[in-house]
């Protein structure tokens, strides 16, 4: 007598013949990007393991890139490929958009940095209070970590305490209060409902302490922690699309649960809309109803040019006053630059409600056909809006313990195969679309994907 496989059989079944072609994808790999591997070679004699940025490192190399257009790339070994993530989603309208590129270029002309206000700054904080009612004051930094720093200084400041509760698995820049298990190994993580901390890099201080891990889309056990510690609690911080989860949005009575909790216990509530600030005219707070206390931006307002902000309340933001001999200090050379700011209007002008219609739209059509094409196999698709991610786990995922059953061998050797194909998305199968993307490329996606789960 014959026993029917397991279901771990048949899910190890389903990933096991994409993982067995790695090596010939990779060696496929190799010679499509023969000049990518020497610029690797040449990069490792002054860039530690050849790369000044982690998250576009990838085995055996990452391919480089010469140049962007709408939504096309050219690589160094005269490629062309279809670009499905616009450098970490930042690219909304694609690459060297018209009036953004005009926009730069007219700045170029006039200067490029001075030792004094910019009016771009003030014309770009009116824009972004223009379309998140959570925000009365700005103020503008380099880079979405740069922002969480301040945002997290602004709350310390205004309620005298010292703790960040932040959420396993959740990513937010790489300051040191916040790298705390972003994406901490299964045999470290502690109880389900009292996360450990884990550290995410070498370099932390051990048993720093003030920083304490909540358990994401869980209001019952987010609730009995920072009761426990609520008279230490600054801040709690959370991304309303979570990135690393697998672009997860929280469940709606989570984030209003959240709210409520922090107006009970005084805590300054913050929203990384760094990725999520994407997803509509308003942001994630506008889909979800919810206003934060502080808001952390970056990505989108910069037009492709470095660039971070926090808005919030005015109470809490005026802490930053320069006239206050009490202040929270913030300086930098480049807050504000004219030229950043200059190509974050005219892209922020450019995104009108329309414009997040059509690209929200395809990002749905891409979900759902995703979905219909995997009915019946072990690969999840999340996300929102015009963002969208592949997960190989028969699981479905809400919290980051969903997220880390994924097979991520697969995954990666599924972004190989698809970057071989000419199309570019994260080695986690990670993905968005722009304003510049097309029907065809779309299709395109959507076939290779297809054939790639019909020929495992």
């Amino acid at each position: 007598m014959t026993t029917s496989p397991s279901v771990n059989e048949r899910v190890n079944d389903f990933y096991a013949p994409l993982k067995r072609r790695r090596a010939a994808l990779e060696a496929r790999y190799r010679e499509l990007t023969p000049t990518s591997a020497r610029l690797h070679e040449e990069a490792k004699t002054v860039l530690p393991g050849g790369s000044t940025r982690d998250s576009v490192a990838r085995w055996p190399y990452a391919s480089y890139i010469e140049s962007g257009e709408g939504s096309h790339l050219l690589d160094a070994d005269g490629r062309r490929l279809v670009d499905f993530w616009f450098n970490a989603t930042s690219l909304p309208l694609g690459h060297c958009h018209p009036a953004v590129s005009a926009a730069a270029t007219a700045q170029l002309a006039k200067g490029t940095a001075f030792f004094a206000p910019s009016r771009g700054a003030v014309e770009l904080g009116q824009e972004i209070a223009s379309r998140l009612p959570s925000v009365e004051k700005v103020r503008f930094t380099n880079s979405g970590s740069e922002a969480v720093m301040l945002a997290l200084r602004l709350a310390r400041a205004c309620t005298g305490r010292a703790i960040v509760a932040k959420f396993e698995g959740s990513y937010h820049g790489t300051y040191d209060d916040v790298s705390w298990s972003v994406g901490p190994p299964a045999a470290k993580l502690g109880p389900a409902a009292r996360p450990a901390a884990v550290p995410e890099s070498a370099g932390l201080p051990s048993g720093l302490g003030r920083s304490l891990i909540l358990p994401f889309n869980d209001l019952a056990g987010t609730t009995k922690l920072v009761e426990e510690h609520a008279s230490e609690i600054a801040a709690l911080i959370v991304e309303p699309l979570a990135n690393r989860i697998g672009l997860v949005l929280p469940r709606e009575d989570f984030v209003r649960g959240l709210r409520a909790l922090c107006d009970r216990f005084g805590i300054v509530l913050i929203f990384d809309e760094v990725i999520s600030f994407r997803v509509g005219y308003g942001g994630a707070q506008g889909m979800l109803g919810v206003m934060p206390d502080v808001t952390t931006l970056g990505k989108i307002i910069g037009g492709g040019f470095p660039v971070g902000a926090v808005g919030g309340k005015c109470d809490i933001m005026m802490a930053s006053d320069p006239s206050r001999a009490d202040r929270v200090t913030h300086a930098g050379t480049f807050n504000g630059n004219p030229v950043t700011m200059a190509a974050g209007l005219a892209t922020m002008r450019a995104l009108t409600p329309g414009v997040f219609s059509q690209i929200n739209t395809a990002g749905e059509r891409i979900r759902m056909e995703l979905r219909r094409r995997f009915d019946g196999l072990p690969l999840q698709v999340t996300g929102a809006a015009s963002l969208f991610k592949i997960t190989a786990t028969d699981r479905a995922i809400t919290s980051y313990r969903d997220s880390i059953t994924a097979d991520k061998a697969w995954e990666e050797t599924a972004s190989l195969a698809l970057f071989n194909d000419g199309l570019m998305m994260t080695g986690q199968l990670q993905g968005c679309v722009s304003a510049a993307t097309s029907g065809d490329e779309i299709d395109t996606l959507l076939e290779r994907v297809g054939n790639l789960v019909r020929a495992n």
